[in-house]
């Protein structure tokens, strides 16, 4: 049953390419480095991420320098960081570190936008399965906790409520698929 619901293929929709999808490349965020000290004057920091060698990254007011690409960096009231994108102008929170330049201009997209699409409902169903650590897949069993376990029988009741849409949902499925076998002569009158 849940191979219906395309469960076991985590892969993303084949008509988007895997380096279009945010979670696939490198970036930098300016909130994080801001907090590891980064941005301060003179600091000069070593990046590494997955089989790449990495860069450096210094810090020179205004800007920071990645191997010799100058990235400016601009703050807000508050005081928090913002990358300016060198190819837009726009303020960001993430700068793609292969062409430095921000997620608009690289016209990339977020793999949420791709997974669990076709059947409503089962991407919260997973979430929620996975807030409370039981099986992810909808329909999977739920262990019994004790009754003082007020957020868990709270969270088991969302999902119970959600998988009965999701019955109706499959069912009207259920219904067109064996209606249109009937019409092609697949199953019997």
């Amino acid at each position: 049953m849940p191979g219906a619901f395309g469960l076991y293929d985590d892969q993303h929709h084949p008509r988007v390419p895997a380096d279009r999808l945010v979670e696939n490349r490198p970036r930098l965020d300016a909130f994080k480095l801001n907090r590891l000290g980064a941005f301060v004057e003179g600091a000069v920091t070593r990046l590494k991420w997955g089989d790449h060698g990495g860069c450096l990254l210094a810090r020179r007011a205004p800007n920071i320098l990645i191997n010799g690409n100058s990235i400016l960096v601009t703050w807000d009231e508050q005081g928090r960081p913002w990358f300016e994108c060198g190819t837009c102008g726009r303020r960001v929170k993430h700068i793609y570190l292969d062409a430095l330049a921000c997620r608009t201009c690289l016209h990339l997209d977020y793999s949420s936008r791709h997974l669990h699409r076709s059947v409503p409902g089962v991407h919260r169903i997973m979430r929620w399965r996975r807030m409370i650590g039981v099986d992810p897949h909808p329909f999977a069993v739920i262990p019994k906790r004790p009754r003082h376990h007020t957020r868990f029988h709270r969270i088991v009741a969302r999902i119970r409520a959600e998988e009965s849409k999701l019955v109706g949902h499959l069912g009207g499925i259920t219904r067109d698929l064996e209606r249109r076998a009937r019409l092609r002569g697949m199953l019997p009158k």
